[in-house]
């Protein structure tokens, strides 16, 4: 049995997410060192567990990493994608990953190409004929640095002259509710894993074959028609996602 019960085991997560928004925030910047356990203990008004708990949760992510005799250093943080499990929430958040409870901060999304994609795949995820279907591939950058690179199969007809309607670098979820009045809606989501080729490479940088996360499903609006199917490649080094229950 684990030794965090379950009182403290929200209170440690709960301070966990508090030192993540705040390292994103830029209090803390990678290289930095953190209070000590004792500074925080008295910040937060709770036990040395529940602190060590806490930053545990942080190191398990890669964001801190304690120095022997040194102390708890901010690492190069990478961008940590929380993901509210509720399927009535809208996916448009304004965080431009379609998108989940996002901590990370000026997200944006720019286009790529935009051209018909007779893909039968995608056209029976989407119940349309195939020669209908769009493909528009889109890079998705925080503070100017890309960490994924998105496909969205979208029906054309629906979706006229998409790429023309783009709103500056706003993810594909605010066009579509600001351009076309359609609010988007989880239907499902996957993570499965797929190797760098030559546009994932091109914008993201890395090397060709190294590990991709992936994360692709399908979005509807409020009727459960189904506007896009996505496919979104990260590179594993830049992303973290975490599945939030409760």
């Amino acid at each position: 049995m684990s030794r965090r019960g379950y009182g403290r085991d929200s209170v440690y997560r709960t301070i966990a997410l508090q030192l993540q928004n705040r390292i994103n925030a830029g209090e803390w910047l990678a290289g930095q060192r953190m209070p000590t356990e004792a500074a925080l203990r008295e910040e937060f008004g709770v036990n040395r567990l529940t602190i060590r708990d806490a930053l545990d949760v942080l190191r398990q992510r890669g964001v801190i990493e304690s120095r022997q005799g040194s102390g708890t250093f901010v690492t190069n943080p990478m961008p940590v994608l929380e993901i509210a499990v509720d399927p009535a929430s809208p996916v448009d958040d304004g965080s431009g990953h379609a998108s989940t409870r996002s901590v990370i901060h000026n997200v944006n999304e720019s286009v790529l190409a935009e051209g018909p994609d007779p893909d039968d795949g995608s056209a029976h995820r989407l119940a349309i004929p195939r020669e209908t279907v769009v493909r528009l591939d889109t890079v998705t950058a925080t503070a100017g640095d890309p960490f994924a690179v998105n496909s969205y199969w979208l029906d054309g007809r629906r979706f006229p002259h998409l790429t023309e309607s783009w709103i500056g670098d706003a993810p594909l979820g605010t066009v579509l509710r600001d351009v076309f009045g359609v609010t988007a809606f989880y239907d499902w989501r996957a993570f499965s894993a797929t190797a760098a080729g030559d546009l994932e490479v091109e914008h993201l940088g890395g090397r060709p074959g190294a590990p991709l996360v992936v994360r692709d499903g399908v979005s509807v609006d409020s009727d459960g028609i189904p506007l896009y199917y996505v496919r979104r490649r990260i590179r594993a080094d830049r992303a973290a996602y975490v599945l939030r229950y409760r």
